[in-house]
């Protein structure tokens, strides 16, 4: 199993929730990643071989990262080759195209995944080219949208296949505390502080909603190149004894049982295990209609609240109809569990399994 890194993110938690998983099943399982193995934000089981290349480094030309490129296949055709492994599943484009020229010729059953809805997320132009050539030698591609699974037919053709996978949820039984204390009543969202998650958005739409909602919080959990910005935002709009940017936290699944509400506002998402949590956890939510999977996850808005992307205005509507309306929190609390009830890690990780072993 190759990745770029561990660090906290959503492929990152479900590539080593499913090597546990696939390792419980009685499969030997290797997960490697291109960085190094001391900056893992996710624990890995203890029967998964776990190797870090180290390789992961800023490029400042485009020569050099041609020959870090070349580097990071040498590299990962040296351990594949060692380990003669039945399948590679590799996550996210660019290591996808690096496992694909590194497994050339091994004849290893190779899995390649994205994890982004395609219509939204664009890779560079040189990624973009290479992945059209290289993905036709996978043995398969894996995403987890059925609207994904079609913009990649469309583009590869009738081969490779194109399998829906999607994420599966996972709740820890008497989850550890959580990092972070927030004052109740609080609206909770969590997520790299990025364009794609649209922070900014759910900011002006809290603004909406503060003034009837005199003591509710918006706690938003995670860090990125937006912060600053963020920040700046909450102090233009004298939110900041309202607003608090929790940072990295660990114990997120606690911090769930203890919000009101959860908030999802991206602009497009690959499958959002943020949002599988919050509902798994009995947690009334509100999403964006959002490429990428929220409307598939809530069902069309049976349940949680759906509403457009880019759109302050009803978003803030829809947090002060829901911190207002203990009637209708009860409600969606109550149809959370089926909503998740699809998603189960035993199924999953079934599907991964027979995607993986095809063919043996």
């Amino acid at each position: 199993m190759v990745i770029p890194t561990l660090g906290p993110g959503g492929a990152e938690r479900v590539m080593t929730l499913l090597a546990a998983n696939l390792a419980a099943r009685g499969h030997e399982v290797a997960l490697l990643t291109l960085g190094p193995t001391g900056a893992d934000f996710f624990a890995v089981d203890a029967r998964v071989q776990r190797i870090g290349l180290g390789l992961m480094t800023d490029s400042p030309s485009m020569l050099h990262g041609l020959r870090a490129n070349v580097q990071r296949v040498r590299a990962l055709r040296r351990i594949v080759a060692g380990i003669k492994p039945h399948a590679v599943l590799s996550f996210m484009t660019s290591t996808n195209i690096l496992t694909l020229l590194a497994c050339a010729g091994l004849h290893t059953r190779v899995v390649v995944s994205e994890r982004i809805d395609p219509h939204s997320h664009r890779e560079a132009t040189t990624w973009m080219a290479l992945r059209h050539i290289t993905y036709r030698y996978a043995d398969a591609v894996a995403v987890q949208t059925e609207s994904a699974a079609r913009w990649f037919r469309k583009r590869l053709g009738r081969l490779p296949p194109v399998a829906v996978v999607p994420n599966p949820v996972a709740v820890v039984a008497g989850c550890c505390k959580s990092s972070a204390q927030v004052p109740k009543p609080f609206v909770l969202a969590a997520g790299r502080l990025v364009h794609q998650k649209g922070f900014d958005v759910l900011i002006r739409a809290f603004a909406v909603a503060a003034h009837d909602c005199p003591d509710l919080r918006l706690a938003i959990a995670g860090e990125g190149p937006q912060a600053g910005l963020l920040r700046e935002l909450v102090t233009e709009l004298k939110l900041n004894d309202r607003v608090m940017f929790l940072g990295i936290v660990s114990g997120l699944q606690a911090l769930m049982h203890e919000a009101d509400v959860f908030v999802l506002s991206s602009r497009y998402e690959g499958f959002p295990n943020v949002l599988l949590e919050a509902l798994a956890c009995g947690l009334p939510v509100i999403a964006t209609d959002c490429p990428g999977g929220p409307r598939e996850i809530l069902h069309d808005g049976e349940f949680g609240l759906l509403v457009p992307c880019e759109d302050p205005i009803a978003l803030g509507a829809a947090l002060r109809r829901m911190a207002t309306d203990a009637r209708l929190r009860t409600e969606l609390s109550a149809r959370a569990p089926r909503a998740t009830a699809k998603y189960t890690v035993d199924g999953v990780v079934a599907r991964w399994e027979q995607l993986l072993l095809a063919g043996s």
